[in-house]
C-alpha cells in the first residue's frame, strides 16, 4: 500500500477504510478488501473488524499504525474490556487480530444479548459541521454507535440515524463513508430522559477512549454493593434488597426509557440483568447495564476505576474511633480501633458498636451524616471497669443523682439503676455464699448424726436448719436422713395451701435450672417440670387446687415459638464464642431448624449472623 488516511480521534475502523476506499478510486470494493486484507473474502464489518495483523503488514511503515493502537482507539472493545475476564479480553484480541472474528459475537455475549443493537449508523450533525471545518471531511464516531448512545456526549444533540446498516447489509464487502449518508434523528421524550441519555453517552465516550484494563466481575460486583450498602439497599452483610432497589431504580429511569434501552427489570422476576451483577458473578453483562446501575448509585465509570480497590463499607468513617466514655482519661480521643457493623432489625440502617480497651462498649446508629455524629451514643452495652469504679467512688458522696449522672455522662436513671444492679449482685453473692456454707454444715450434721431424728440434729444445730428451711428447702428436703425418708409418707390430711406454695418455689428452682443448662437445650413444658419434681401426676390431676401453682407454670412454660427463639439465640451466642463472624448455614445447621422454621425466624436469624464478635 502507497497510502493510508489520516485517523481521527474516536474515528470507527470502518469509516477509516471506507475514507480509504474513496481515496484509492477503485471501483470495486472487493479490490479494497484485497489491497486492506490480502484476501477479497474479508466482510466489512461496520463494529468489530477482523484479521487486523494482516491490515498492519500492509501498511506504510511511517504510519506505525499497531493492532493495539487500532483496537484501543478505533474499535468498540475498550467498551466492553473493563466488565469481562482478563482471559476472555485476551482471546477477544486474538480474535480480531488473527481469526475471520466469526467467533467474536458469541464470545462478547452479544448473540444471546437481549439488548438490541440499532438498525443503522448514527452521528451527530455538531460533529459533521465541526469535523468539516477542522479536518475538511466528516467521518463516523465510535462513540455514536454503541447502544444506549442516542445523544452526542460532546454537544449533547440527538444522534440522527443514517441509511447505513448496522450489520444487515446486502453487498458484505460495502465500505460508505459518512460523506455519502444523511437522514433522520431520534425523538428525545422529554428533559428527564435527556439527561439520562446524556449521562449514558459521556460514559460510553469515556470507556471507549480510556483504554481501560479489565476490573475482575467480582471487584465490580463489591464495589456495587458497597455502594447499595451506603444508600440502605444492602445490608451490613452484603444482602441485596431487591424489591426496593428494582423499585427506585425503575423510577429513576422511567419505564419507557428502560424499555427503549432493553433493561426493563420486573420486579418479580428473579433472574434480571440486576441479579446477574449483584449476585456471584457468573457471566459477563453488557457495558450498558453496568452504566444504567453507575447512574442510579451517583457514581462514574472515572469513579468505578479509580476507587475499585476501595470498597469497604464505611458508615461510620474509617478508625480509630472517639472514646465517649466521660470518666476515662481518653475521652472523646481516637482510641477506638474496633467498630462491629450490624443492622437494625427494623429500619435496616448500619448500627456501629464501638469497644475501647477502657472496657467502655457503645452503639449508635448510622451513617454518620455530619461531623457531630461521631460525639453521640445511642445505647451503652458495656460500661466497664473504668465507669463502673467512677460510680462506686461518687455513691457515698453527698451529691445528687442529677450531679453524679453529669459527672459519669448518663443520665439520672441510668445512674441510679445500676446502683441497685450492683447491690443486688452484691445481696445475691452473699446469699449464695451463705447457702453453701450452710448446706456443708448439715450434711456434716447429718453425717456424724445418722442414726438421730431430723428432730434431734436440727436440735443440735437449730440456726442451720432454720436458715435452709426457709431459704433452701427443695436442697434440704432431698438431705434429710434416710429414717426421714422412709416416714416420709403417711396418711395426713394434705395441706393444698402449703402445698402450693411449695411447689411453686420448687417450679421456679427448676425453670432457671433448665433454662441454666448448657449441655442440651431443653424446652420448659409441664412434663419436663412435673418429671423433675416428681410431681407429674399432681399437675395433672389437681392442679386447680393450686392456684399460685398453676399461675407459676403458666408464666413460665414455653410455647413452641418461644423455645425456636431462645435455641436460635443460645446457639448463636455459643458459636460466637469461638469465632468471630458466623455464618447463616452454619447456625441453621447446628440449631437444627426444620425449613419452615427457617422461612418463620429469617429475620432473627439474620440479625443474629450480623452480631459480631
Amino acid at each position: 500500500m502507497i497510502f493510508f488516511p489520516f485517523v481521527y480521534e474516536d474515528e470507527l475502523l470502518y469509516s477509516i477504510l471506507a475514507r480509504y476506499h474513496n481515496y484509492s478510486g477503485n471501483e470495486n470494493y472487493k479490490t479494497t478488501m484485497d489491497e486492506l486484507f490480502g484476501s477479497n473474502n474479508v466482510c466489512a464489518t461496520t463494529l468489530f473488524p477482523s484479521r487486523l495483523n494482516e491490515l498492519c503488514k500492509r501498511l506504510p511503515t511511517s504510519d506505525g499504525y499497531s493492532t493495539d493502537y487500532l483496537i484501543g482507539n478505533h474499535t468498540l472493545l475498550p467498551y466492553y474490556s473493563p466488565f469481562i475476564p482478563k482471559e476472555r479480553f485476551q482471546e477477544l484480541k486474538n480474535i480480531i487480530t488473527e481469526d475471520d472474528g466469526t467467533a467474536l459475537y458469541m464470545k462478547l455475549g452479544k448473540a444471546p444479548s437481549s439488548i438490541k443493537s440499532p438498525d443503522f449508523l448514527r452521528y451527530c450533525p455538531n460533529c459533521l459541521e465541526e469535523d468539516r471545518s477542522i479536518n475538511g471531511e466528516v467521518y463516523w464516531h465510535r462513540t455514536h454507535q454503541i447502544e444506549g448512545v442516542k445523544i452526542c456526549p460532546k454537544h449533547h444533540v440527538v444522534l440522527i440515524e443514517s441509511d447505513v446498516s448496522y450489520s444487515n447489509r446486502k453487498n458484505k464487502h460495502e465500505l460508505i463513508s459518512l460523506e455519502q449518508v444523511c437522514n433522520k434523528g431520534f425523538k428525545v421524550n422529554d428533559q428527564f430522559e435527556f439527561k439520562h441519555l446524556k449521562y449514558i453517552a459521556e460514559q460510553t465516550y469515556f470507556l471507549l477512549n480510556n483504554n481501560i484494563s479489565p476490573l475482575g466481575l467480582n471487584n465490580i460486583k463489591k464495589f456495587y454493593v458497597s455502594r447499595l450498602q451506603q444508600m440502605g439497599l444492602a445490608t451490613s452483610s452484603g444482602r441485596v434488597r431487591w424489591i426496593e432497589l428494582i423499585s427506585r431504580l425503575t423510577q429513576y429511569y422511567g419505564d419507557n426509557l428502560l424499555k427503549e434501552l432493553y433493561c426493563f427489570v420486573n420486579i418479580d422476576d428473579q433472574d434480571t440483568w440486576l441479579h446477574k451483577l449483584l449476585r456471584k458473578p457468573k457471566v459477563s453483562c453488557h457495558p450498558l447495564r453496568h452504566i444504567l446501575l453507575l447512574g442510579f448509585l451517583n457514581e462514574t465509570v472515572s469513579s468505578l476505576v479509580n476507587n475499585i480497590n476501595n470498597i469497604t463499607y464505611e458508615p461510620f468513617g474509617s478508625g480509630p474511633w472517639l472514646c465517649l466514655n466521660k470518666v476515662a482519661e481518653h475521652f472523646q480521643t481516637p482510641v477506638i480501633d474496633s467498630c462491629v457493623i450490624t443492622r437494625d432489625y427494623k429500619s435496616g440502617q448500619p448500627v456501629g458498636t464501638f469497644s475501647c480497651s477502657c472496657g467502655f462498649v457503645f452503639s449508635r446508629k448510622g451513617p454518620d451524616k455530619e461531623s457531630e455524629d461521631c460525639y453521640k451514643i445511642g445505647r451503652i452495652k458495656e460500661f466497664g471497669p473504668v465507669w463502673e469504679q467512677k460510680l462506686l467512688e461518687l455513691d457515698p458522696m453527698d451529691l445528687s443523682l442529677r450531679k453524679k449522672a453529669e459527672i459519669l455522662g448518663v443520665d439520672p436513671m441510668t445512674v441510679k439503676n445500676k446502683l441497685v444492679t450492683n447491690e443486688s449482685k452484691t445481696i445475691k453473692k452473699t446469699t449464695i455464699s451463705k447457702r453453701d456454707e450452710y448446706r456443708d454444715q448439715w450434711i456434716k450434721l447429718v453425717q456424724d448424726n445418722s442414726k438421730q431424728s431430723v428432730t434431734e440434729i436440727r436440735s443440735i444445730n437449730p440456726k442451720i436448719y432454720t436458715w435452709l428451711y426457709r431459704n433452701d428447702r427443695e436442697w434440704l428436703n432431698n438431705h434429710y436422713p434416710s429414717s426421714k425418708k422412709q416416714n416420709s409418707n403417711n396418711n395426713e390430711r394434705v395441706d393444698w395451701i402449703k402445698r402450693d406454695q411449695d411447689t411453686a418455689k420448687k417450679i421456679e428452682i427448676i425453670v432457671e435450672e433448665i433454662l441454666a443448662e448448657s449441655n442440651k437445650l431443653i424446652r420448659v413444658t409441664k412434663n419436663e417440670i412435673g418429671r423433675r419434681i416428681g410431681m407429674l401426676s399432681t399437675l395433672d390431676k389437681y392442679i386447680d387446687k393450686m392456684p399460685q401453682t398453676k399461675k407459676v407454670l403458666n408464666e413460665n412454660v414455653e410455647s413452641l415459638e418461644q423455645f425456636q427463639i431462645r435455641r436460635i439465640k443460645y446457639v448463636a451466642s455459643r458459636l460466637r464464642e469461638n469465632k468471630t463472624f458466623i455464618k447463616e448455614w452454619e447456625l441453621i445447621r447446628v440449631a437444627g431448624l426444620k425449613k419452615e422454621y427457617v422461612e418463620k425466624y429469617r429475620g432473627l436469624i439474620e440479625q443474629e449472623v450480623s452480631v459480631i464478635n
